[in-house]
């Protein structure tokens, strides 16, 4: 059963799809944490004003109004560390590709993943040119191949495997044929 400081983790949770905007999230979440009672009252979306930018004071005003974090200084605080923490703990899979991804592309690729996992992860995106035509995905310890250049490495062992096959053959078949040759009887000439 999820508490009402899931609904409100995973509030914030739901707005980071990577690394990089995971880092930031905790970072505004630790100075939020840091200033939070310098000569300030009142619910963490007003002391916080202040001391951070982009999209973290809404999500901490919807997350007050349905009465998810308590009024006072230290359960603010508790509240902060409790989803640092949290936040800090989500999984994360790591994401080979050849090509910058599109901001579209990763919340997708983790919207999709996370609903596989049954549970929201981060992507830790890796750039790497030498991969061909897909990604290479790792996630607690397992490494899965989703790539253009795995499957034509596949294809080609197998065609490697039929080609020594029937090199096989070929000797055993000459073998038949002059064993024919042989046993025909020459023509008469007339």
């Amino acid at each position: 059963m999820k508490t009402s400081y899931d609904v409100a983790f995973s509030a914030f949770a739901n707005t980071i799809y990577e690394t990089v905007g995971l880092n930031r999230l905790i970072d505004n979440i630790t100075l939020i944490e840091r200033s939070l009672f310098k000569n300030k009252t009142g619910p963490i979306s007003q002391k916080a004003r202040d001391f951070t930018t982009g999209n973290i004071i809404p999500i901490f005003e919807e997350v007050e109004k349905a009465g998810l974090v308590a009024g006072t200084d230290e359960k603010q605080l508790q509240f902060l560390k409790d989803l640092a923490n949290f936040l800090q703990n989500l999984p994360v899979i790591k994401v080979t590709m050849a090509f910058e991804p599109t901001q579209s592309l990763v919340v997708r690729l983790s919207n999709q993943i996370s609903a596989i996992v049954g549970q929201k992860i981060i992507l830790d995106l890796t750039i790497d040119e030498s991969v061909i035509g897909g990604a290479i995905f790792e996630y607690k310890g397992r490494r899965s191949l989703q790539t253009l250049q795995d499957k034509l490495e596949g294809e080609i062992k197998k065609e490697k495997l039929a080609l020594s096959g029937i090199q096989k053959l070929i000797p055993v078949q000459k073998k038949k044929e002059l064993d024919t040759k042989k046993k025909k009887p020459a023509r008469k000439k007339k």
